[in-house]
């Protein structure tokens, strides 16, 4: 009897394990799981986990229990006990199978079911539980050890980065460099996107974020998405060589204030503006004001009053060395403009451009600023700091009807939708505009939406848009508009209109007179 000591009946251990019971409580704990990777809410999610851990524990403990006893009173038996039970173990064997071939569904379909949806929430921001990963695997904190500003704090602070991170030694300025500081020096806020590229030629890039009062450490998001596009006029090293020349001390003594700021963007255009401009010459550390109807431009670094630039000028110092004088004319004649993504950037039959340009990239959503050109692309001046209104996407088109009017569109959930905006200042102010989508399907279908406007675009004096369903569909409908885009009408919703839009997609007076001579077989609501 010892030689047979600690034997199992399997059946036991798996009659204990895989039962109705187990079943119900392991679809919670998947349910719950998925809704943690999901959506997060760690103090709703974990404890109930916890406690289904617990209960497998439980379960596990009391079958390997159960299944030991069992089969040592299974050896204990005669030989004529044996005997009966097999038979009786014979007619409820197809039973069982069943049961547990029920059972055995039940777990893999619930498995691969929750498994490919959370799965899901790991991959392109599609849940928490994405978001947690990017973090882990992206996200650095830096100590700011050199924090006022008086005392060459900026350059040393650029230095620490560099080698806390391993930055490359050529800096550029993707959307702008932001500082914050007291009347002190101390510096109470930072917001800045830098990249740059490495020995082995990559692309590094460093989203930048520090806020004194909450903690002495900056927080920097890594390998985002920049475009390269006139880098040469976003260095960063003019910025630190324009503050090594001016006495910030002494320049924001005379305004009193509580707080001020420095931004930087690279070369500026001023146009014959010369408010608030101090050139300064590197070469030879001299400062001088700007010469009143001149073209000025350079890199600039703006010092100023956080919410009162209309009330106190700031001050405008502006690089002018010898050499910068010479790349900057070199690449007014032989600089081209780069093509147009449609997507980004409408230019007019004069060559003035509009173009979205990406100012943060954080976490896989990008914010955009609105920037205007009239020399064909060369040089370009901000419009608008946030024309979606908060809002981060992918920008999926921008037009202007004229020089006031313009329409900008902002997808969202990998091309799933989009949001449409509309202009009428020339791109200072926008608003989203409101599309009546309840009239868009004769029945309405909440999976394949109509939700991706297109452009508009100006028809006989009234505009006109395709919206189509992006991503989740393939059908198209046309709107109008005669209040300048305003609020749009429902004009028709036809299956053959994506079949031939982008043929006729500017001549609706073609499609319609399909539609009634029966080309299209599409039903005209």
């Amino acid at each position: 009897m010892q030689e047979n000591k600690g034997r199992m009946s399997w059946k036991t251990f798996w009659l204990l394990m895989v039962n109705p019971l187990t079943a119900a409580v392991y679809l919670v704990f998947l349910q719950r799981l998925y809704r943690l990777c999901q959506f997060g809410g760690k103090r709703r999610n974990i404890p109930i986990l916890a406690g289904c851990l617990v209960f497998f524990c439980v379960m596990l403990l009391i079958a390997m229990i159960a299944s030991v006893k069992k089969g040592r009173r299974a050896e204990e038996q005669t030989d004529i006990l044996k005997e009966a039970v097999l038979r009786k173990n014979n007619k409820g064997r197809w039973l069982y199978r069943s049961y547990m071939s029920v059972l055995l569904i039940f777990y893999i379909g619930t498995t691969l079911f929750y498994g490919e949806k959370i799965v899901l929430s790991a991959s392109n921001f599609n849940g928490k539980l994405s978001w947690f990963l990017y973090e882990r695997t992206h996200k650095r904190t830096v100590e700011i050890a050199h924090d006022h500003v008086f005392s060459g704090g900026v350059d040393k602070m650029i230095e620490d980065l560099k080698q806390t991170l391993q930055m490359p030694e050529e800096l550029y300025v993707a959307t702008s460099f932001n500082l914050h500081f007291k009347p002190d020096g101390t510096i109470t806020s930072l917001e800045t996107y830098l990249y740059g590229i490495d020995d082995k030629g990559k692309l590094k890039t460093y989203l930048i974020s520090y806020d004194g009062s909450k903690s002495k450490r900056a927080t920097v998001y890594l390998d985002g998405s920049v475009s390269e596009q006139d880098k040469d006029r976003k260095k960063l090293q003019p910025m630190l060589d324009i503050l090594k020349q001016v006495n910030l001390e002494e320049a924001v003594q005379p305004w009193g204030e509580q707080e001020y700021g420095l931004i930087y963007y690279g070369v500026r255009d001023w146009g014959n503006d010369s408010t608030g401009i101090i050139c300064l010459d590197l070469n030879e550390g001299n400062q001088a004001s700007a010469e009143t109807g001149s073209n000025i431009r350079g890199y600039t670094v703006s010092v100023f009053v956080p919410g009162k630039e209309n009330e106190i000028t700031p001050k405008r110092y502006l690089a002018a060395s010898k050499e910068e004088e010479q790349s900057g004319s070199e690449a007014m004649s032989e600089d081209k403009p780069a093509a147009i993504n449609p997507d980004e950037e409408f230019q007019f039959e004069n060559g003035d451009r509009f173009r979205l340009n990406v100012a943060d990239a954080a976490l896989g959503s990008r914010y955009y600023t609105l920037e205007c050109s009239d020399d064909g692309g060369i040089n370009w001046k901000v419009v608008n700091l946030d024309p979606f209104l908060g809002q981060t996407g992918v920008a999926a088109g921008i037009a202007f009807i004229d020089e006031k009017l313009g329409f900008f569109c902002l997808s969202h959930n990998g091309g799933d939708e989009a949001e449409l905006y509309r202009t009428d200042d020339g791109g200072k102010t926008t608003e989203p505009v409101q599309l009546p989508y309840s009239v868009m399907e004769e029945n309405l279908n909440q999976d394949s939406p109509f939700d991706f406007p297109q452009m508009p675009y100006e028809e006989d004096g009234i505009l006109k848009m395709v919206i189509g369903q992006g991503a989740d569909g393939g059908q198209e409908v046309l709107y109008q508009s005669e209040d300048g885009g305003i609020s749009w009408e429902f004009v028709m919703e036809n299956n053959d209109l994506y079949r031939y839009g982008r043929i006729f997609s500017k001549r609706t007076d073609v499609i319609e007179e399909c539609i009634r001579s029966g080309i299209f077989t599409g039903t005209c609501i």
